[in-house]
């Protein structure tokens, strides 16, 4: 899927690398050991891209997969707390500014389920200035917490975002599978993703019920949009 997908290969064992092979949970094995992203991206073999796209895929899975939880959940891996968070991605984008690396730092720790620490960052990323991302990051972080007022808030600061286009089409099928026509033409509307729609269906949707499934694929399709999203605005910012 897209800039992070592309980036990864299966095969008889599991997901790897395209570039160099490395197999993504050795790469999440090293960075719980206490290894930061600065210190495995800089040898070369490893670029940003493809360590956020087996941070992505360790989080949010397949495209068979549900993703996270509609609501926070403890931590899966407590221990990658320091690695997603934004001082260790100032060794990978140096020259970017620092709000750009707190939105990024936001997403990370989201999928994580760091959801303080995502919070956070995606606060001080706004307090910064940073207008692209970081309000997403924010809605979908109360969102989960659950407070669908809240989350209400920060889509509207949102506004129309750039991912709503490739959403709404990567969504589709998935509710064209579910069958529910009324429900699609609320959360799909002039071909653009219908954000608020998305915080009725996540709070409405009952646990281990069609709804609750559909929703989480949704929300994984949504967070891996929003995370390629997020890298790719801060990798065109940062100095080359």
């Amino acid at each position: 899927m897209g800039v992070l997908g592309d980036r990864l290969i299966v095969d008889g064992v599991g997901y790897r690398l395209r570039s160099d092979g490395s197999a993504v949970a050795d790469l999440i094995g090293r960075l719980e050991s206490g290894e930061l992203p600065g210190a495995i991206v800089a040898t070369g073999a490893v670029t940003p891209a493809d360590l956020i796209a087996a941070l992505a895929h360790d989080a949010l899975g397949d495209d068979a997969a549900l993703g996270l939880p509609l609501v926070q959940a403890p931590p899966r891996r407590p221990r990658l707390a320091r690695a997603l968070s934004e001082p260790a991605w100032a060794a990978v984008f140096p020259g970017a500014a620092s709000r750009s690396r707190r939105a990024l730092a936001a997403g990370l720790l989201q999928l994580g389920d760091f959801w303080d620490a995502s919070h956070e960052a995606a606060q001080q990323a706004d307090d910064q200035g940073e207008r692209d991302y970081s309000a997403y990051w924010h809605g979908l972080a109360h969102r989960r917490e659950p407070d669908p007022g809240n989350a209400a808030y920060w889509f509207r600061r949102v506004g129309r975002h750039p991912v709503f286009a490739p959403l709404a089409a990567a969504a589709r099928p998935l509710l064209d599978e579910h069958g529910d026509s009324a429900l699609a033409g609320r959360l799909i509307s002039g071909g653009t993703w219908n954000a608020m729609a998305m915080i009725d269906l996540c709070t409405e949707a009952r646990p281990d019920t069609p709804r609750e499934t559909l929703a989480r694929r949704l929300q994984r399709l949504e967070m891996w949009l929003l995370l390629e999203a997020t890298y790719a605005g801060l990798a065109a910012l940062a100095p080359k």
